[in-house]
């Protein structure tokens, strides 16, 4: 409903579900709309906030802002004070996001013809 194609694999989803997962779903009554999935780095005091999205009929209305600011404070109950993602060049409401939110772009890359980026914060 949100990208082109599927990004998670069942190997991926078998990962996660052996970590501390968090899934948040914003809803328009009984539609989904958007969502954010995110996980405990296993052995770690990070939390890698790995898919997120919302329906292109429902963006700019800050659901994902919404579903930011919640993973976020679920992430500092949890003690974790580091959370980081990663996105590409072709999203820039993602790295906007980011930046909006005091994420600091720590790293760059190509990969498969665009440019990766990873960005973290310090959750206090």
């Amino acid at each position: 409903m949100i990208f082109a194609k599927s990004r998670a694999t069942e190997q991926k989803l078998e990962q996660i579900r052996k970590q501390q997962a968090l899934l948040l779903i914003a809803y328009d009554g009984v539609v989904p709309v958007g969502f954010k999935l995110g996980y405990v780095i296993e052995n770690k005091q990070s939390f890698f906030s790995w898919l997120g999205g919302v329906h292109e009929d429902y963006r700019r209305q800050g659901i994902a802002q919404a579903l930011l600011e919640k993973q976020e404070q679920h992430v500092r109950t949890l003690g974790i004070t580091q959370i980081y993602f990663t996105t590409f060049n072709r999203f820039p409401a993602m790295i906007n996001l980011g930046k909006n939110n005091h994420y600091s772009l720590i790293k760059t890359a190509p990969e498969q013809g665009e440019v990766k980026y990873w960005y973290e914060k310090q959750l206090l």
